[in-house]
């Protein structure tokens, strides 16, 4: 008892420092390293009240407490990798489990361990203590371990679809599990992974109480890892394995994922093959970013990619310890005094200093996201077709970060104090000259993400505005701000030379080489993180909570980068010949019939990116590359474009806009082509998705695939105006295509979208008479907007040339406008329009005079033009303008013209 008493008294003077990071995996690095004790104003977050803080201990088997070891060496414990099999059953409510998977790995060698439930049944699931034991006493006795581990490092391949088919996962494992943080909690009896991204950061608990095959007393802690958060980016199970030289079994014919219960009755040595196989890549995998966290310094290995991308950034600093400085944090201490205590408890934590605050929702009101727009619609015409990408964008634009001297930023309305390589940031109004083919200022809209129109008003940075500059826009900077630098050491080049050379040191595509890529490109995803709001279900409260800020979240900093690709790739598109023409730019690269000495790559943001690019590869060429080439596209709509007719030598250019190809298809964009040139109005497409976080939690309910089907939609975005329809031949038939013109601004882009949006609920755009059916839609839409000024009521669903005809009886009923001579009587005019194929009464006709003149109300469409067409044969005088509306004027005049 003294000497408790005397670690207590110890414990009471202690400082805390350096709280967990949800978003960036930086560890605790106090001794109340298992304390579910939130963060002292954290990012984004006001203070916090502490409850019941108590100081974490030895180990003592009375009350099953024990200390985690500061500074971890996670390749000093052994890993066991889980996986298990199961079908879902015949009422599709849960899940029957088949068997359960175990593969122990340490110091280099490995064993396995299946085992089965006793029934499929829910109740036949066996408990996850059980099998942990009977796991370790079978690497124990296979050679494996020496003896029973203190710790062990527990991982799984998307954790959620295993760790929960034990039985009593929800409402009995906190007999089992303790206290658990972040993904995983035992609270008021629910436990769960919190994985509303594809599960999340992990299970770090205390001991399990478990009782080995002699009935002694064990205590074993466990650290979870989800390894599908350590995979190199869109990196299966299977792509790890070969990556790891461990491939993955392949179910044989006619067996198949879906029907596994049949494999294990008709082979079950080859069912346990492929199962156990599953288990052991994790296993492989986790020992593999271990030694690599190793060999970077990491002991204590975190949750992700993203995490050890933070950890290896501030190693290569030159003061690891003091890099919050470089992103607008200072060092605060507070004193508080919980309840409980004999003394008070100091607290030390970083927030972002004051000076930072002032501008940081300006600044993040100037973040957004890439440029990706679709500038043709439908399939090309066959020729050869260039897919560009600037190399290494944003990893070579956070070489210009550096750190800001936020004391003395300064407001502007200079237009050019804004240029040049700075943190620059503005509000402004603009309007490009007509004809601009690629306007290059942003406006947020609401739902429907970045628009690119004629003019508006919208909040940007420096660099675009150089851009629009120089495309002869006219700019009025409503309040513009420049943050200077605080001195010119990049604080990211250090990193990013590290990363190259590391990656030149291994293997081109080998394991090392993929994680130190992944580990490069991570970091900028670091900078905005929690910027715009964001949220994931939190099993603790059975809330939505906000995606908390990343250690190196930056506002001015994120704007910068963005700001600066959107600005490169703008700059680009418009460096393009008149004469060329491109099909798409989705964030970092374009496709174009271009060819790359036919793009101007010499304007001031390419020169400015190229020096960055250069600092990371001295001998890394020019600024575009190409990654892609086909001779005939289709271009569905904003990351949508298929590969209709490849070309020799280069893989297709494929991006399937969110649809789902079915499992087993083995030529996706050959499925993508043929359903594109087939769809029909109405068709659904599968979007099945798996039990979501939310469900599975306040259901207490198995994760299974729910069979759900939604409209599928391939047709053009409308971010911008379609013109020019053609049909074009591709694969043997037919389909409409489009070049496009930008909107005068985001209103005129709103109109036109929302009322595309209906009618395609009914449409597909593939015809030319699909063309002249939404063309026409769309000028009564227009026509139906300006009927308060026009005062004529527009029926329902009226085409444009039914509203014509309506019109054109007033006039005659009137004789006026050059139809003073005009000798037709009611039935006569009647019959004559009847016969043209525009069905009209008598008494629609005698009707027509008591009616009000309306003039300037008529749209031109096809339908109204073929009308006009038909009156001036037979009313060669009438003054037929006066019908139409006076903005259509010019074009109207160009068409008679061009008849005549």
């Amino acid at each position: 008892m003294q000497e408790q008493a005397n670690w207590n008294n110890a414990a009471e003077t202690e400082t805390v420092t350096g709280w967990h990071d949800a978003a960036n995996d930086s560890e605790v690095v106090s001794s109340w390293e298992n304390e579910s004790v939130e963060g002292w104003e954290a990012e984004g977050s006001n203070d916090v009240t502490f409850e019941s803080i108590q100081p974490r201990r030895p180990y003592d088997p009375k009350d099953n407490v024990f200390k985690l070891p500061r500074g971890l060496v996670t390749e000093a414990h052994p890993i066991v990798a889980i996986d298990t099999e199961y079908t879902a059953s015949a009422c599709g409510t849960e899940n029957n489990i088949l068997s359960y998977q175990f593969a122990i790995r340490f110091k280099g060698q490995m064993t396995t361990l299946i085992l089965y439930p006793d029934n499929h049944r829910k109740g036949g699931r066996l408990d996850l203590d059980h099998c942990l034991v009977q796991a370790i006493e079978h690497a124990i006795t296979e050679g494996v371990l020496e003896c029973w581990p203190e710790m062990v490092i527990a991982c799984a391949h998307f954790l959620r679809a295993d760790l929960f088919n034990f039985n009593k996962a929800f409402s009995g494992v906190q007999e089992a599990v303790n206290s658990v943080r972040k993904t995983v909690v035992s609270l008021d009896k629910a436990y769960g992974v919190d994985v509303e991204k594809v599960s999340c950061r992990r299970i770090d608990k205390q001991p399990i109480k478990v009782w080995d095959s002699n009935r002694n007393s064990r205590h074993l802690l466990l650290q979870w890892y989800d390894t599908m958060l350590l995979c190199p980016n869109g990196k299966s199970l299977a792509d790890v394995g070969e990556l790891l030289g461990l491939s993955k079994l392949e179910i044989p014919a006619p067996y198949s994922i879906e029907r596994m219960d049949e494999y294990l009755e008709a082979d079950k040595a080859g069912f346990e093959a492929y199962a156990l196989r599953d288990a052991e890549v994790a296993a492989l995998h986790m020992e593999r970013v271990i030694e690599f966290c190793a060999s970077l310094g990491i002991k204590r290995v975190p949750f992700t990619i993203g995490g050890i991308a933070v950890k290896a950034f501030t190693e290569t600093l030159s003061d690891p310890k003091a890099y919050r400085r470089l992103f607008g944090f200072e060092e605060v201490t507070k004193e508080i005094w919980p309840e409980g205590r004999n003394q008070p408890l100091t607290i030390t934590s970083d927030v972002a200093c004051d000076e930072r605050l002032i501008l940081e929702d300006f600044a993040t009101r100037c973040y957004h996201g890439g440029r990706n727009e679709s500038f043709v619609s439908g399939p090309t015409a066959e020729d050869t077709w260039n897919d560009f990408d600037a190399p290494s964008c944003y990893t070579s634009i956070l070489i210009g970060l550096r750190q800001l001297d936020y004391d003395n930023m300064f407001m502007t309305h200079n237009l050019k104090e804004l240029f040049g390589d700075k943190c620059a940031l503005a509000r402004v109004s603009f309007k490009f000259p007509a004809g601009t083919r690629f306007p290059s200022l942003p406006v947020r809209t609401e739902s429907f993400g970045l628009i690119y129109p004629l003019e508006g008003v919208t909040y940007c940075t420096g660099h675009e505005l150089e851009v629009a500059y120089n495309q002869g826009a006219e700019i009025t900077v409503k309040q513009g701000f420049v943050v200077p630098w605080l001195n010119q050491a990049s604080i990211f080049e250090p990193f990013m030379q590290w990363v190259r050379q590391q990656r030149l040191a291994h293997e081109k595509g080998s394991f090392d080489e993929r994680l130190f890529k992944e580990c490069g490109n991570s970091v900028y995803g670091k900078l905005a993180q929690g910027l715009r709001r964001k949220t994931s279900f939190e099993v603790e409260s059975g809330l939505n909570k906000p995606l908390l800020p990343s250690t190196l979240t930056n506002p001015f900093f994120a704007a910068y980068t963005t700001g600066l690709a959107r600005a490169l790739m703008s700059e680009m598109l418009n460096g393009v010949p008149s004469h060329r023409t491109v099909v798409s730019v989705t964030t970092d690269g374009f496709l174009t019939d271009a060819e790359l000495d036919e793009i101007n790559l010499s304007g001031p943001i390419s020169n400015r990116f190229r020096g960055f690019f250069h600092r990371i590869d001295p001998n890394g060429g020019e600024i575009l590359e190409l990654k892609h080439r086909a001779s005939q596209l289709i271009a569905m709509k904003t990351r949508g474009q298929l590969t209709a007719k490849q070309s020799n030598g280069y893989a297709e250019v494929l991006a399937k806009a969110g649809v789902k190809t079915p499992k087993g298809e083995t030529d996706p964009n050959a499925f993508m082509v043929n359903l594109y040139l087939n769809r029909v109005p109405g068709q659904l497409t599968d979007v099945s998705h798996l039990t979501s976080t939310r469900e599975m939690f306040l259901g207490r309910k198995d994760m299974l695939m729910k069979e759900k089907e939604s409209r599928l939609n391939l047709e053009p975005d409308w971010k911008r105006r379609l013109v020019s329809p053609r049909m074009q031949s591709v694969r043997n038939t037919e389909h409409i295509a489009f070049e496009s013109m930008p909107f005068q601004n985001v209103d005129e882009m709103m109109f036109n979208r929302l009322r595309f949006d209906r009618w395609r609920l009914n449409h597909c755009l593939k015809t030319m008479d699909d063309w002249h059916n939404l063309e026409d839609r769309m000028a009564m839409a227009e026509a139906l907007s300006e009927a308060k000024l026009t005062k004529v009521r527009i029926k329902a669903e009226e085409r444009s040339d039914e509203l014509m005809r309506r019109l054109f009886l007033r006039f005659y009923a009137r004789k006026s406008h050059g139809l003073e001579g005009a000798t037709l009587n009611a039935n006569q005019l009647a019959k004559w329009l009847t016969d043209e194929g525009y069905v009209t009464k008598a008494t629609a006709v005698r009707g027509a005079k008591r009616q009000k003149l309306v003039e300037a109300a008529v749209p031109i469409t096809a339908h109204t033009l073929k009308l006009l067409g038909v009156i001036r044969s037979r009313f060669p005088e009438f003054n037929y303008e006066a019908m139409f509306r006076k903005s259509d004027l010019p074009l109207l005049r160009s068409f008679v013209e061009l008849c005549s």
